[in-house]
C-alpha cells in the first residue's frame, strides 16, 4: 500500500460520523466513456448493469460520428450516481470519431476530468478484421490513458452460441446425445469457437504496445463476452456475463472513491454494495491476479468497520460516540451505496432504520436493551441497561445492529432489480414504495434469518481477537452472504437427522463465519434445486420432469437429492 493510499485511508477512518450529505462528495458520480455503435451496443448493457432504461432512438444516435462526445447522455435522473459518455467505435475506420475521442481523453487528462473507466464495444457476431484504428488506439493506450482502465465487450455473445447450436445441435441429435450433454458440450465448443475466430484475433491486437511479449491483462484492459435479452437459452450463464462486466470493471478501478462510486452507480449485484470479493467464485482467475490492496475490500461492510477501533486487539465501538447516532448515520450512507430508485424519499425517513431494528430483535434478549439505546443517550442518568454493558457487548450489539440493516438493504436491492431472475428482462429498477418497505419490514421480523445474523455475530471471534479493522467488514459482509445463501439454498446447509454437527431438525449450522480476514467460506455457486415439502408435490414436479421444464434437481423430505436424467 503506497503512502497516498495509507493517508486516504487514515481520513477515512478518522471520519466515521461525516454526514451523510458529505458521504459520496469526493466522487459523486461514475464517469464511464462507452466506445460502440448501433449494432454492438444495445440497451441491455445500461438497463443490467446501471438499471437505465435509454431509448433506441438515444443509443443510436450515440455511436454516431456526428455525436458531441462531451456531452453526457441524459438518463433522465434514472441513475444520479452515473454519467455516460458515448462515442463511435473504430471498427469502420471513422477517423473523425478517433480524432474526436483522442483530443478528449488528452483534454480530460489536463482538466483532471478523465472518465473513470472505457468501455469498447464489439458485436461477438462480427466476424472481422481488427481495424488498423483500432489497433492504433490499444497501441497508445499507454500514453494516452494510462490510468484509465479498459474493458472489451463482446455483446450479442447470445447469437454467436446460436449460431453454433444451430451447426451442430442437429448432429447431435443424430448421435443420441442427451439434452444434459449437450448443454456441457456446447458451453465448451462455442468458447472454444470464440476465440479461435474472435478471441486470438483481438488477443494479438492488445499485445501490441510498449511491453511487446505481455498479455492483455498487463495492459490494464480485460475483456468480457455479454449475452443480449434472448438470453443462452438452456445455458444459465447470461447473467454471470453481466456480473463478470461489473467485476471487471470494478477490478480495474484503483482509488477508493472511484470503487466506491461504481459500486453505486451500478445496479446488477446487492452483493456488490455489500461487499466485493464475494464474486470471487464467478471469475476467480480474475480475482487471484488483484493485489493484497484490491482482494476483499468491502462498500458497506467497510463502512461498518470505521465505527470500530482494534487498537487493543479486539473489535470495539469508538469511544466517545453514541450507538443511538451511529446506527442512523451508518444507515444513512449505506442508502446511498445501495442507490435504489426512491422517488418518494421513502427510504428518507429517520424513523426507518428504527423500525427495521425492533422488528429484527423483535422477541430476543437484546430488545430492551435496543429500545433503551435508540431512545436515550448513554449519557443520560435513565440509560441504565446500556451503562452496565461491557465494551464487549457494546461491539456485538453494534455490529449485530449494522448487519441487520445491510441484510435488509441487500434484500431490498434484491427486489427492486427484476433482472436478476429474470435474464430476458431489460427493465429498469422498480420504484421504492413505502409498502414494499412495509412489508419486508414485517417479513425480517416473522423470518428466521434475523436470528441466525444475531447468532453469527455473537459468535464471532473478532470481539476477542481482531487485529485490523478489515476482520469486522469480512464478518459483517460474510454473514449477510451466508444468510442469504443458507435461504436459497437450504437442502445444502440444513440437518434433517441431527449428523455429526448434532444440529436436530430446524436449526442452521454455521460453519466459518467468525470473524477476521479470510475465516468466513468463499461463496459457492449453488445448483438450483427444489425442496419437497410433502407428497402433494411429487404429481406435479414429476410431470414437470417428463416435460422437461424442471431445475436441475430436487430434494425429498427425507434429504434425497434426485438428479433429471434428461
Amino acid at each position: 500500500m503506497d503512502k497516498s493510499t495509507q493517508e486516504a485511508d487514515a481520513q477515512y477512518y478518522s471520519q466515521p460520523l461525516s454526514s451523510p450529505s458529505e458521504f459520496l462528495s469526493s466522487c459523486p458520480k461514475f464517469r464511464i466513456l462507452v466506445l460502440g455503435n448501433p449494432e454492438s451496443t444495445k440497451q441491455e448493457i445500461f438497463s443490467k448493469v446501471f438499471g437505465v432504461d435509454l431509448e433506441k432512438k438515444l443509443l443510436a444516435s450515440a455511436f454516431t460520428s456526428s455525436h458531441n462526445l462531451t456531452e453526457p447522455l441524459d438518463l433522465h435522473n434514472q441513475n444520479e450516481h452515473l454519467e455516460v459518455l458515448t462515442s463511435l467505435n473504430f471498427g469502420t475506420g471513422d477517423q473523425q470519431s478517433y480524432d474526436s475521442v483522442v483530443s478528449f481523453l488528452e483534454s480530460s487528462s489536463i482538466q483532471n476530468n478523465e472518465p473513470h473507466c472505457i468501455w469498447y464495444c464489439v458485436s461477438a457476431q462480427e466476424s472481422r478484421t481488427v481495424h488498423p484504428l483500432e489497433l492504433q488506439f490499444f497501441k497508445t493506450l499507454s500514453t494516452l490513458a494510462p490510468h484509465i482502465p479498459v474493458v472489451l465487450v463482446f455483446t450479442k455473445y447470445d447469437e454467436f452460441v446460436s449460431q453454433v447450436r444451430l451447426d451442430w445441435s442437429k448432429d447431435a441429435e443424430e448421435r443420441g446425445l442427451s439434452k444434459v450433454a449437450v448443454t456441457h458440450i456446447l458451453r465448451d465448443l462455442a468458447i472454444k469457437r470464440f476465440e479461435h475466430s474472435i478471441g486470438e484475433r483481438w488477443d494479438e491486437a492488445l499485445q501490441l504496445g510498449v511491453h511487446q511479449s505481455s498479455s492483455w491483462q498487463e495492459h490494464n484492459v480485460r475483456r468480457v463476452c455479454v449475452a443480449g435479452s434472448e438470453g443462452l437459452g438452456d445455458d444459465d450463464t447470461e447473467p454471470e456475463s453481466f456480473l463478470q462486466l461489473v467485476g471487471i470493471t470494478l477490478a480495474g478501478l484503483k482509488e477508493r472513491s472511484v470503487k466506491l462510486a461504481f459500486a453505486v452507480a451500478q445496479r446488477n449485484s446487492a452483493f456488490i454494495d455489500t461487499q466485493c470479493e464475494s464474486l470471487s467464485p464467478f471469475f476467480p482467475l480474475l480475482f487471484d491476479k488483484l493485489d493484497a490492496d484490491n482482494k476483499g475490500k468491502t462498500v458497506c461492510a467497510e463502512l461498518a468497520s470505521t465505527y470500530f477501533t482494534v487498537d487493543t486487539g479486539h473489535a470495539r465501538k469508538l469511544p466517545g460516540v453514541d450507538i443511538r447516532e451511529m446506527l442512523p448515520n451508518f444507515f444513512a450512507k449505506s442508502v446511498q451505496i445501495f442507490n435504489m430508485r426512491d422517488v418518494s424519499s421513502v427510504l428518507a425517513d429517520a424513523s426507518l432504520s428504527v423500525r427495521i431494528l425492533k422488528a429484527a430483535f423483535h422477541q430476543t434478549d437484546q430488545f430492551p436493551l435496543l429500545t433503551e439505546i435508540l431512545q436515550h443517550s448513554s449519557t443520560e442518568s435513565s440509560s441504565l441497561l446500556v451503562n452496565n454493558l461491557s465494551p464487549h457487548e457494546r461491539a456485538v450489539l453494534l455490529v449485530q445492529g449494522f448487519t441487520l440493516l445491510v441484510f435488509f438493504l441487500h434484500r431490498l436491492a434484491d427486489a427492486q432489480w427484476p433482472h436478476r431472475e429474470n435474464f430476458s428482462l431489460s427493465l429498469p429498477p422498480l420504484t421504492v414504495t413505502k409498502h414494499g418497505v412495509d412489508r419486508l419490514v414485517k417479513e425480517l421480523e416473522n423470518g428466521k434469518e434475523r436470528i441466525a445474523v444475531l447468532e453469527m455475530v455473537e459468535g464471532s471471534t473478532i470481539f476477542t481477537e481482531c487485529a485490523i479493522r478489515q476482520g469486522i467488514a469480512d464478518l459483517v459482509a460474510g454473514v449477510v452472504e451466508r444468510v442469504e445463501q443458507e435461504e436459497k439454498t437450504e437442502s445444502e446447509f440444513y440437518s434433517f437427522g441431527g449428523g455429526s454437527s448434532g444440529a436436530g431438525p430446524g436449526r442452521y449450522v454455521y460453519e466459518g463465519v467468525v470473524g477476521g480476514s479470510g475465516n468466513h467460506p468463499a461463496p459457492r455457486r449453488q445448483r438450483r434445486s427444489v425442496v419437497v415439502v410433502d407428497d402433494s408435490d411429487l404429481q406435479e414436479i414429476s410431470l414437470s420432469f417428463v416435460n422437461d421444464k424442471s431445475p436441475d434437481d430436487m430434494v425429498l423430505p427425507c434429504g434425497l437429492r434426485i438428479l433429471p436424467l434428461n
